[in-house]
């Protein structure tokens, strides 16, 4: 019986021409025109947007499969019209598997480009205008592949790029990367804080990032992997590398908004060619070595022993170039001295120490909480890729057609890709029993700074400033220690005390004092 009604299936391989391009329409209304003339009453009509016409499974064309089986047993066959033989598929093996998918579920397929006959001859040739379409495809594919990899070796990336940049068009050399504020900014300052020591932990690093989102409006979430991936990003630096394709690490024709040095410090800190957290200039005898600030300039002081007329003395100052307090000398025992006082003058009160106790242990257990639940979600998919392997593995051993093996195979090596990285990546929590002792640790420190200050190591020392002060402290001969922030914890505790202490006074408050600069 002849049949009355057709589906209409157009597609395009990319999401350009999804975007700039009219060809899902003018395909659509050859379709059309088509199905008109042959008196055909339209029932559907079903695009794929930028998929690639290599794949058997594609969004649009489920949904035809699906609406033949909603016609299955109707006396009439369904048309599939499609504008060409590209546009139903581009590779052999995938168009007559689709083929043959459609003429099970009733239907029959058309192109106002192509005439189907079932005859030795028009088989043939059906054979070979599928295989010419393939061919084309992997031309095409191979093409931008050797036109990718020369823009890549000539400095240039072709792909995507990273957050903090974004493509420049430009008339001479085509595409160039340039820094997207502010995201550009606020990494630049956390990769630099994280190669000086200032921020001494990935965790330290991707809190700072996100504080600098909150501040700039920028709603985004961050892991510590993503942290990783920002601080070791070559395009960042100025550099370009692409793995995949033996590209090796090399200057970039783009300008990057980090100095490259900064990259292989970096790097040196992730191999553990030196030890993590640790700069070479973290000196014992200098323990608040670029912690805090020159009240001229606002610029790190740096600290070194000068040698006098009898003995070396222990000084810091500012080296910053034309800073009018250039290698004016501070006593280490005086700016020392003057820390060490601030310190005995911050004493949390009891009852907030055993509020925030509470409140870390009600953190801890939701966030244990999230954690078994991403274990379970990962589980699941663990279970599912298992199913979806032994599923295709199946259809691979029923498989008579190279290409369609070849396809299966890829299929699967695809899935046991996601299986081995979910399997690497599975990092374990601390113990309850760890968490613990951790807390204790770190409230003994909050509750008694200066123990840890006269008894820790170098990094001790270090830890404790960072654990109460939230960026670098001014600091001024003659006066003493400028306006400080203290860090969200401190600020919870409620310190006791700090309007008797002469040195610093919490940020924010009003009037300030006249002492502080």
């Amino acid at each position: 019986m002849e049949a009355k009604k057709c589906l209409i299936y157009c597609r395009v391989s990319s999401q350009r021409q999804v975007e700039e391009g009219h060809s899902l329409d003018s395909q659509e209304v050859r379709c059309r025109d088509y199905a008109k003339s042959q008196g055909y009453e339209i029932i559907g009509v079903f695009r794929d947007e930028g998929e690639s016409g290599g794949l058997f499974e594609r969004t649009g064309m489920k949904q035809v499969l699906a609406c033949l089986e909603k016609h299955l047993f109707e006396p009439e066959r369904v048309v599939v019209i499609f504008d060409d033989l590209k546009r139903f598929a581009r590779d052999t093996e995938v168009h007559f598997a689709l083929k043959r998918e459609i003429y099970s579920r009733n239907g029959r397929v058309e192109s106002p480009n192509f005439k189907f006959e079932d005859t030795p001859d028009g088989k043939f040739v059906e054979t070979v205008m599928a295989a010419h379409a393939e061919l084309e495809r992997n031309q095409n594919r191979r093409q931008v592949i050797q036109k990718m990899k020369a823009r890549l070796e000539l400095g240039y990336w072709p792909f995507c790029p990273p957050p903090a940049l974004v493509n420049k068009k430009t008339a001479l050399n085509g595409k160039v990367l340039i820094p997207r504020e502010p995201l550009a900014s606020i990494y630049s300052d956390a990769i630099v804080r994280f190669a000086k020591g200032l921020l001494l932990t990935l965790e330290d690093t991707r809190k700072y990032i996100i504080k600098r989102y909150a501040q700039e409006g920028i709603s985004k979430i961050l892991s510590i992997n993503g942290t990783r991936r920002i601080l070791s990003q070559p395009l960042y630096y100025g550099l370009i590398e692409y793995v995949p394709w033996e590209v090796p690490l090399s200057e970039a024709q783009h300008k990057g908004f980090v100095d490259k040095n900064y990259y292989f410090k970096i790097q040196d800190i992730f191999d553990k060619k030196t030890k993590y957290g640790k700069r070479r200039d973290v000196n014992p005898d200098f323990p608040i070595r670029g912690l805090v600030n020159c009240i001229g300039c606002g610029r790190p002081l740096t600290g070194s022993w000068n040698k006098g007329r009898t003995k070396r003395y222990a000084n810091y100052s500012c080296k910053t170039k034309d800073c009018p307090l250039r290698y004016k000398v501070i006593a280490k025992d005086k700016i020392e001295g003057d820390f060490s006082n601030l310190l005995k003058t911050v004493k949390p009160q009891k009852e907030a120490v055993e509020l925030t106790s509470a409140v870390l242990k009600d953190v801890w257990d939701s966030m244990k909480q999230t954690y078994l639940e991403g274990v379970e979600i990962k589980r699941k998919r663990l279970s599912k890729i298992d199913e979806d392997v032994v599923s295709l593995k199946e259809r691979l051993l029923k498989s008579e057609r190279e290409e369609m093996k070849k396809y299966f195979e890829g299929e699967i090596e695809k899935l046991l890709v996601e299986k081995n990285g979910l399997s690497e990546n599975n990092e374990e929590m601390f113990t309850d029993d760890e968490f613990g002792t951790a807390t204790d640790t770190v409230m003994g420190a909050l509750k008694n700074p200066i123990k840890l200050w006269k008894k820790g190591d170098v990094l001790e020392k270090r830890m404790a400033f960072n654990m109460y002060f939230l960026e670098n402290l001014p600091y001024d001969k003659e006066r003493g220690f400028g306006t400080a922030c203290f860090t969200p914890v401190v600020g919870l505790l409620q310190v006791e005390n700090s309007s008797k202490n002469n040195l610093v006074e919490t940020a924010g408050f009003e009037p300030a004092s006249e002492k502080l600069i």
